[in-house]
């Protein structure tokens, strides 16, 4: 999670702000507005920071190959 991550490792994250989401059993129904934008599953949210996984209540954030979750 984004909360076990060391501080210089959450230094180097972009910023992400999530507004809202809509979580589906279909994953192609599944999408967060992050940072003003709409996204869904294997979208870049920012230059190298791709969305991988929306689950109820948290999200699934790759960047530049660093996995960790965030909780909305």
């Amino acid at each position: 999670s984004f909360a076990e991550l060391s501080p210089e490792a959450r230094a180097q994250l972009p910023a992400v702000s999530v507004s809202g989401s809509t979580y589906s059993k279909n994953p192609a129904l599944r999408m967060l507005i992050v940072n003003g934008k709409v996204v869904q599953e294997g979208q870049e949210i920012a230059p190298g920071l791709k969305l991988e996984t929306i689950g109820q209540r948290n999200a699934v954030l790759n960047h530049q190959g660093l996995r960790y979750s965030i909780g909305y």
